[in-house]
């Protein structure tokens, strides 16, 4: 998968991670790059996401990817939906 940090950022912001969305953006080319590894993974549809009820998008694994990252854990979104723009 291929994303920027400016659109990690956003899919954080657009599931409530503003904390995380902060960090996104400081985060090295490093970082970007092991999230979207991580991403790459989570794309896979057979891996098990804590995301119900739903179609998972690429914006949710971008989302969900990061916090994996940066917490070092898998877990829920802050929300399940996207933030109204």
């Amino acid at each position: 998968m291929h994303f920027s940090i400016s659109q990690t950022s956003a899919s954080l912001w657009d599931y409530g991670e503003d904390t995380l969305a902060e960090r996104a953006l400081t985060m090295s080319e490093k970082d970007l790059h092991a999230i979207q590894r991580i991403a790459a993974t989570y794309e896979d549809p057979t891996y098990a996401l804590p995301i119900e009820g739903q179609r998972i998008t690429h914006n949710h694994v971008n989302a969900i990817a990061a916090v994996a990252y940066f917490e070092g854990r898998l877990r829920a979104l802050a929300r399940t939906r996207r933030r109204a723009e």
